[in-house]
């Protein structure tokens, strides 16, 4: 959404004065230093520079007129760590062959949970008529159901896919195309779940799945935690998403959002219910359950780019798989201020447009806001 912001309306502080300032800012404010913050706040507002009170967009592109959904899912019984392998290489090659009308979600469960799933959002290119789009849509799904069902065999969804975006709570047929509106395949791929805590990270990739993170990822996909029972792990997973298309147009230093070459970007996701006390109902009690499943995301991770130093930087990855984190799902393992490493997560974030680029984000916290009153664990550092 960076990419369609045209200004912003936000109130700074001057430290000067004292006082706080409105300005209105856009890439064609006259001063440099107003349109430094605005490139700024393209990927790095989140409370860094002031208080923002509007948002403007300009020529955002039209709704497509129609859209479809298919899902391929598989039983985790009849994969092994071979397949498993074949199914993500074939994933990452799957992905780099979508037309930009399409997004798709592969979804890797952990064991638990009986299925991983695929999911491909498909919507109509300007011009097509509805029989075009499904005619289209419906031979790019044979194409997919028979070029991963080389590996597996799809099997029927059983159950609803976890994770973000949403909790897919329809069960698309494997044997069908699902024909919607553009509104509603935005629901179904976006819905919410239960009330449930939940802990997120996230990774770039600019290549496929390396032969030792596909093992890793292999290994907590069936691990469990000591202090929860199994079924708890059945909402855990590793999300990947289909990337780049119109957002890998733009150049890396036209945003302060760098990572314009990714093919994939990867979310870890972890969801628990809280057990309220001790005693109540059938699981864990609360800090149990936030323990064992923090526990297992954070080590999940870590083993995955455990030849990078535990996370996915692209500093010690001379390969250039990976490309870093996403800022929006902040994660406070990566680094903060009150452990004195925040460096090294907004490192993850923004790369050279943190500090090393001309423009850059530490420059322009400097100079909008060199007390620093907008703060948090994360935040950009005036130095």
């Amino acid at each position: 959404m960076v990419d369609h912001l045209s200004a912003v309306d936000i109130v700074t502080w001057n430290a000067s004065s004292k006082s706080a300032e409105l300005h209105h800012v856009s890439a064609a404010s006259s001063s440099s230093d107003e349109r430094d913050l605005f490139w700024a706040l393209q990927g790095a507002g989140c409370g860094n520079f002031g208080v923002i009170l509007r948002y403007y967009f300009d020529a955002l592109p039209d709704a497509p007129e129609f859209a479809s959904i298919y899902t391929l899912s598989w039983d985790w019984t009849a994969i092994d760590a071979q397949s498993f392998a074949n199914l993500l290489a074939e994933y990452a090659e799957f992905v780099q062959s979508l037309p930009e009308t399409d997004f798709s979600l592969l979804k890797l469960m952990h064991v638990s949970a009986g299925q991983i799933g695929m999911v491909v959002q498909a919507v109509s290119p300007a011009g097509a008529t509805l029989l075009e789009h499904r005619a289209e849509v419906e031979r790019r799904y044979g194409e997919a159901r028979t070029r991963f069902g080389a590996i597996v065999e799809p099997a029927p969804l059983r159950y609803p896919l976890g994770g973000h975006p949403g909790w897919t709570t329809s069960v698309v047929g494997n044997d069908s195309v699902q024909n919607v509106t553009y509104l509603e395949a935005l629901q179904t791929m976006n819905s919410s779940g239960p009330n449930q805590f939940g802990k997120y990270k996230s990774a770039y990739m600019n290549r496929g799945f390396p032969s030792n993170q596909v093992a890793a990822i292999y290994h907590w996909l069936h691990t469990t935690p000591n202090g929860v029972s199994e079924s708890d792990m059945s909402q855990s997973l590793l999300q990947v998403d289909s990337y780049g298309g119109a957002i890998n147009r733009v150049a890396s230093t036209a945003t302060a959002v760098p990572q314009r070459d990714a093919i994939m970007k990867l979310q870890y996701q972890t969801y628990w219910l809280n057990a309220s006390r001790p005693g109540e109902g059938a699981q864990p009690p609360y800090d149990v359950q936030t323990d064992a499943h923090l526990r297992w995301i954070n080590d999940f991770y870590r083993e995955v780019y455990v030849e990078y130093g535990g996370t996915p930087d692209p500093a010690n990855d001379p390969t250039g798989t990976v490309a870093g984190a996403y800022y929006n799902y902040p994660d406070n393992v990566l680094g903060t201020h009150s452990k004195g490493d925040v460096d090294h997560a907004l490192w993850l974030y923004f790369l050279d447009n943190f500090r090393k680029n001309p423009r850059n984000l530490v420059a322009v916290k400097r100079r909008w806001d060199p007390a620093d009153v907008f703060h948090h664990e994360q935040s950009i550092p005036v130095v």
